[in-house]
């Protein structure tokens, strides 16, 4: 790592390099986030092929090079090494005696029988921080199962929560995935911190099952400390929060956050002030019993006027609210564009892109300009380099299949 004083303030991990042997979301996610941060990420992956989210939705201009490897990849250095072989063993181990983490996502089992699970490198790297990211418990009744987002978001309750008993069916984002990653990347950041003051590193284990189950905490104390079982309704009750349909066909969304007065001022600016003074609705307690009737009688006041005018009425008389943007709608909307998340470049392969950047604005910087999510195996004859290896040899290892380029 660098000294204190180099290591720039919008930057902070800068100095830190990570090795990471990932793919799909939230390995690559949490090796991503510390990369933001200014971190050295080296992802391994196979020659040919890689992370298979390279491939998963096709290619842009060129191949392996699909918006779903680059939505997880950004900022991070490409080395294509083909790990059935002893010599790119050899190599994982001499690149991870020199990095500060290893961030992984196999299945419980494949690291140590490659011979680079924790042990092996903490031979060559007493103080390496190893962060093995899984769906279950390594040494769980589940360890042996495969997992992906849903199942997380499963077994978590993560899904229950988020599905029409009448309707069920699996919507939305990777939630689970993505969790697993914060998580993951939270962990390491302690461990560097711990690393920086006593010099000793560790392991850090991370399942999806538990980063998702983590999620909820209110959900669990609720059972757990008030023995209120929820339902996918209860915290949309308790926040007094619904969606419904204005004039004009779009939606517009609402959170009362169950104060009496937001609910008075609502029924006025609707035009329906006699229910704030319903049995069934005068007090917040009352509105969350009978808070899906209560939707339904909002909907035909909505339904008279477009989303324009409630939102300027909301805004207006401090009602929290927001009309439902589509995804196209999110990269216009003032307040994205005012915030500079997300900046267009010119790839020199791959064309125009949007990239998203940083979330977290440190002294009004989302860090340095930002690397492109690298093409397969676009910094395999630099990483090697800095690793000591001739130019002769790195020729060699390309010939035999043993690394790759993007030109091979």
């Amino acid at each position: 790592m660098s000294n204190t004083e180099e290591v720039p303030v919008d930057s902070p991990l800068k100095g830190v390099r990570v090795l990471e042997l990932t793919q799909y979301i939230a390995g690559p996610l949490a090796g991503q986030q510390l990369a933001d941060y200014g971190a050295e990420v080296i992802k391994i992956e196979r020659p040919g092929s890689g992370d298979p989210f390279r491939v998963y939705d096709g290619g842009r201009n060129i191949p392996n090079y699909g918006f779903n490897f680059r939505a997880f990849n950004r900022n991070k250095k490409s080395l294509a090494l083909d790990l059935s072989s002893p010599a790119a063993i050899d190599l994982v181990k001499r690149l991870a005696a020199e990095v500060d983490v290893v961030l992984e996502n196999f299945r419980p089992g494949v690291m140590d029988r490659l011979g680079i699970g924790y042990e092996a490198l903490k031979q060559v790297n007493p103080n390496i921080i190893y962060c093995a990211v899984a769906g279950f418990s390594p040494d769980g009744p589940y360890a042996k199962r495969p997992a992906f987002d849903t199942v997380g978001q499963a077994l978590s309750g993560v899904l229950y929560l988020f599905t029409d008993p009448e309707n069920p069916k699996m919507r939305g984002p990777t939630v689970a995935d993505q969790v697993t990653a914060m998580q993951a990347a939270t962990g390491i950041m302690a461990m560097l911190r711990g690393k920086a003051i006593s010099g000793k590193g560790g392991r850090l284990d991370i399942s999806m099952v538990d980063a998702a189950t983590s999620f909820i905490p209110d959900v669990l104390a609720g059972y757990t400390d008030a023995d209120k079982n929820p339902t996918p309704d209860t915290r949309v009750s308790a926040s007094q929060a619904f969606i419904v349909r204005c004039s004009d066909d779009r939606l517009i969304a609402v959170q009362l956050g169950g104060l009496d007065q937001a609910f008075t001022t609502l029924t006025q600016q609707l035009g329906c002030p006699e229910l704030a003074t319903d049995a069934r609705f005068a007090i917040a307690f009352d509105r969350r019993s009978n808070w899906s009737e209560l939707v339904e009688l909002l909907r035909p006041y909505f339904a008279t006027q477009p989303v324009a005018h409630w939102t300027a009425l909301f805004t207006e008389t401090g009602i929290p609210h927001s009309e439902v943007l589509t995804i196209p709608e999110v990269l216009e909307c003032p307040e994205i564009v005012h915030s500079g998340l997300f900046e267009k470049r010119e790839h020199p392969q791959a064309g125009p892109m949007t990239l998203a950047r940083r979330p977290t604005l440190i002294n009004k910087s989302r860090g340095p300009a930002q690397d492109f999510p690298p093409l397969l195996g676009e910094q395999s004859e630099e990483v090697l380099r800095d690793l000591g290896l001739s130019a002769d040899e790195i020729t060699k290892m390309r010939e035999n299949g043993l690394i790759a380029t993007p030109e091979t």
